[in-house]
């Protein structure tokens, strides 16, 4: 026992505690149906005044006005009720009323509008420029030239030509042509060990200069207008019947002799 009387057991206090809250709520919601029902008898009576002092008159609704008591006393009410209620809530439960002012806040930043960040324009990057390697000319390392004649035996009288292909049989690409010495297409022709023609003492043997991919193969097409031109292009004479023999060259990359008979 203590000065101020028995000690109780715990369950007391407890129960004592919920009877009050208990008693509290129910003077709340007395209250909040006391504020109610005058409210409602006010809205009564207006409404009643509004409705006995409406003037009659020839025309129906010539003087009829809009009510605006209803808003404003609507607006009072649910103030009063809301203040009521925020009251007996504050007063019941503090822990309730301290956890909504941040809820508030919250709501509130969020129904602001945020400010608007420009996209950013999206950078084309600029296009690479691309230069060229330099492609090498091709050298016997490159090139496997072949010359065919057109036939093994040429009729008197006949055009004597001869078709020469050349082909890459390196991997890397390399060019045919150009100018410079050795960068054409030749043709060489002997009977025997003595030299007969060679084309370019009399023409223009120079070529465009053209690039051959690896393994690629290229062709072009030779003539021979049965001349000898080896004391020069001016005192050149006809070539006689007999077997000769024919060598293309092509950068300076020269092919297996072949031979043909002219008649």
């Amino acid at each position: 026992m203590s000065e101020n009387g028995p000690v109780l057991p715990p369950e007391v206090y407890r129960r004592r505690r919920i009877v009050a809250v208990i008693a509290l709520l129910a003077v709340i919601l007395l209250l909040v149906a006391g504020v109610t029902s005058m409210v409602g008898m006010i809205n009564g009576k207006k409404d009643a005044t509004v409705a006995s002092t409406a003037t009659p008159s020839g025309a129906p609704f010539q003087s009829f006005s809009a009510r605006p008591s209803e808003t404003a006393s609507a607006t009072p009410s649910a103030s009063a009720t809301a203040s009521a209620s925020a009251t007996a809530t504050a007063s019941a439960t503090p822990s309730v009323t301290a956890s909504a002012a941040p809820t508030a806040s919250v709501t509130t930043a969020a129904a602001t509008p945020a400010a608007t960040t420009p996209a950013a324009t999206p950078t084309t990057p600029a296009p690479s420029v691309t230069t060229a390697a330099v492609v090498a000319a091709c050298t016997a390392n490159d090139l496997k030239v072949t010359v065919t004649p057109a036939k093994r035996t040429f009729a008197a009288g006949e055009q004597v030509s001869f078709h020469v292909t050349y082909t890459n049989s390196s991997k890397t690409p390399c060019a045919v042509g150009g100018e410079g010495a050795n960068t054409g297409v030749d043709l060489n022709i002997t009977s025997g060990a003595a030299q007969v023609y060679t084309r370019s003492l009399c023409a223009a043997t120079a070529v465009q200069k053209a690039e051959v991919a690896a393994g690629a193969e290229a062709a072009t097409d030779l003539a021979w207008d049965r001349k000898i031109n080896v004391l020069g292009c001016s005192s050149a004479s006809t070539a006689q019947k007999g077997s000769y023999w024919a060598t293309a060259t092509v950068n300076g990359v020269s092919s297996a002799q072949v031979n043909f008979v002219i008649q």
